[in-house]
Order: C-alpha cells, then sequence, then structure tokens
C-alpha cells in the first residue's frame, strides 16, 4: 500500500479553500495509506488523524499533533510528537494547497528538496502560471490570445504613476479589471468603470501583491473553463464548462453564494477550439497535474482569450471530468510517481578537475585582506 502525504492549508489568501480541497480529497483517496499535511497561517507543517475532518480547523490547535519534518533526498518525512518520532517513506504528496507558498512553486521546490514526488507542474512553470504576467508573456509568444494589459510594480508606481495611468487610459482605455499578479480566487480584483476610481482600486490591489496587472476589460464575454491532466503521459481534457457570474467570477460567486459552472450551450466549432487552445497552454507552460484554462469569450466579435490558468485549481476541477474523484486523484498520483521515477535517469553530478586546480593555484597566489 503506497504512502501518499496530502499538502493543504498555507500562508495564502485561499488559505480555507485550500482546506475544503484537502477534505474532499481525503474522503475519496481509497486504498492508500494517507497521511494528511496541514501548513498553518504561520508556516508550521502539522500532521495527525483529526486533519481529515473540517471541524479541526474552526479553533484550530495543535496539540496532540505530529510536527513534520523532512529528510531531505531521502523521501522521508519525520513525524514528532513528544519523545515519540517516527519516519514515514512518502510514494508521493498530493498538493491541494492554493496560491502563494503552494501554488507557486514554493512547496514543489522543497518537495524536490526532500525527494517526494508530487501532482503538479514543477518549480518554474508553477512559478510562472501563478504570475499573469509571466503567464501573458508565455502565452503571446506561443499566438495564444489574451486581454491587453500593463503591469507595474509598486515601486514603478510610487515613481512613475502619472505616465502609467496615462497609459492605462491611452492603451486600454476604460472600464478595466485590477488585479494583484500573483494571487488567485479572485481575491483583490475590481473591475474599474471609470478613469477617477482607478487609482483606489491600484493601491486596493497592492494589499494584495507588490504587482499589479490592469487588463483590458472584455465586456459582455462568455466565460468558459477546461481542465487538462494527463494520462499515461497523454494529456486529456475535461467537459467545457460555462460560469455564471455577474461582471466576473468573485470569490464569493465560487466560493459562498454557490454560483457555479453549467454545460454550456455551445456549437461544436467553439467547443473544439477551445479544447484546442487549453491543450497548446498546457503544453506551452510545461504542466503537469490538473490545470484549469480559463477562457473569455467575445461572442460578437468572435474572439476566444486565455484569461488565466490555475495551477492548482479548486477542488483540483474534479467537477469538470466525468470521472469519480477517486479516479483522478489516482491518475494524478500515478502520474506524479512516473514523472519522478523518469527523472531518476537524469545526471545531476559531474566530477571536474576544478576543485584540485583551485588548491593548486592558491598555494601560489597571495591574497589581499
Amino acid at each position: 500500500m503506497k504512502n501518499i502525504a496530502v499538502f493543504f492549508g498555507g500562508q495564502s489568501t485561499e488559505h480555507d479553500i485550500s482546506i475544503i480541497t484537502a477534505m474532499q480529497a481525503l474522503a475519496s483517496l481509497k486504498n492508500y495509506k494517507v497521511y494528511p499535511i496541514y501548513i498553518s497561517p504561520q508556516g508550521e507543517f502539522f500532521s495527525g488523524k483529526r486533519l481529515t475532518k473540517p471541524q479541526a480547523f474552526l479553533n484550530f490547535s495543535k496539540g496532540g499533533l505530529f510536527s513534520v519534518n523532512f529528510e531531505f533526498g531521502k523521501g522521508n518525512i519525520i513525524l514528532k510528537k513528544g519523545v515519540v518520532c517516527k519516519k514515514v517513506k512518502i510514494d508521493c504528496a498530493l498538493l491541494c494547497n492554493h496560491g502563494h507558498g503552494g501554488e507557486d512553486g514554493s512547496l514543489q521546490g522543497l518537495l524536490e528538496l526532500a525527494g517526494i514526488p508530487y501532482t503538479s507542474s514543477a518549480v518554474a512553470s508553477s512559478s510562472i502560471i501563478m504570475d499573469k504576467v509571466l503567464t501573458k508573456i508565455v502565452l503571446r509568444n506561443f499566438s495564444i490570445n489574451t486581454p491587453a494589459y500593463v503591469q507595474f510594480s509598486i515601486a514603478e508606481y510610487e515613481k512613475n504613476k502619472i505616465p502609467l495611468l496615462n497609459k492605462i487610459k491611452l492603451s486600454l482605455g476604460y472600464p478595466v479589471i485590477v488585479k494583484p499578479a500573483r494571487l488567485g480566487s479572485s481575491v483583490g480584483i475590481n473591475i474599474c468603470e471609470k478613469e477617477s476610481d482607478i487609482e483606489k482600486m491600484i493601491e486596493s490591489a497592492f494589499v494584495y501583491d507588490e504587482k499589479v496587472i490592469v487588463e483590458k476589460f472584455i465586456e459582455n464575454a462568455r466565460e468558459f473553463a477546461i481542465a487538462v491532466t494527463r494520462l499515461q503521459s497523454q494529456p486529456i481534457a475535461s467537459n467545457v464548462s460555462e460560469i455564471n457570474k455577474g461582471k466576473f467570477y468573485s470569490f464569493d460567486d465560487k466560493y459562498i453564494e454557490g454560483n457555479h459552472s453549467k454545460k454550456p450551450q455551445i456549437d461544436k466549432k467553439l467547443e473544439n477550439k477551445l479544447k484546442k487552445i487549453a491543450y497548446k497552454c498546457y503544453s506551452a507552460l510545461e504542466c503537469f497535474g490538473v490545470v484549469r484554462v480559463d477562457f473569455l469569450y467575445d461572442e460578437k466579435n468572435d474572439i476566444v482569450y486565455v484569461n488565466e490558468l490555475n495551477n492548482i485549481p479548486g477542488s483540483l476541477a474534479f467537477n469538470l471530468f466525468n470521472a469519480p474523484f477517486s479516479d483522478l486523484l489516482t491518475t494524478m498520483i500515478m502520474e506524479g510517481i512516473d514523472r519522478a521515477k523518469k527523472q531518476e535517469n537524469i545526471v545531476y553530478q559531474f566530477n571536474s578537475k576544478a576543485i584540485k586546480k583551485y588548491i593548486e593555484l592558491s598555494d601560489h597566489m597571495k591574497y589581499k585582506s
């Protein structure tokens, strides 16, 4: 029986949504020895049976839980509670983290150092996908259409506020949509209808990130979503889903009000076009695991835009697939394990005479302090 570690929580504005994703996954994992690993908002790692129940997080207490450490390069986690210390070999980590510290390549890097296979895109891809600006740069390099935008850091904004505001007005016009560049779940996003509100909305976005992206708002656009994953090394796409939304798909729409997706009324030509672009995005950004591609469709002008990619989507986008959630999880785990096995053949060491030569030269050189 394989040991599977389910990672969730974290220092992220999407902390609570990550817990929900993990609870759904933990309830659906079959035929595995499962270790829930919760990352607190303070960045501490814990494990324990009661972390499989959502009630544990209403008034979280670390009492009675194991602290979690890693044996780097060995593929092991070390569970410690008081004087009790237990080493566990992890066959694969199922990542249910969203946002900062979990979806952005940070956790993936930790797991690679620890020698633990995992179920998401790798470090570089995860980092790029998390950054809406970098994602656009890659997509445009592959001739994939995205809405026009202006981006800047807080330092750039403070130094060049007036030129940047003029650039937004002249190159994008109004309305625009203002977003933190590296955040998900629609947190910190606002639609700016008029120029007099733009500074306030930019400052609101800077609360969540030090880089902001301002995009041209595609009015009256239909919003679609497709999830892509791998089955036996080949990408497969989910059904096309249309998002029920108001002006845009807000945090409350997603997680509080229950306004979810529906089967769209679209012709086969558009459906095939969306799937083709989703596959192209997945390939261009070298994705693994389940990635959701979100689209905006300007029906009047028949233009498809890729809005963004979600590297570890909420609920792992299982609702978009026809297969049972347990089957999707098994597919992700097997793909993660298989990818790690292939990486074992990569050579990371190169023996040279550089150190010996450095020592020889050092004996004949004088260094000034």
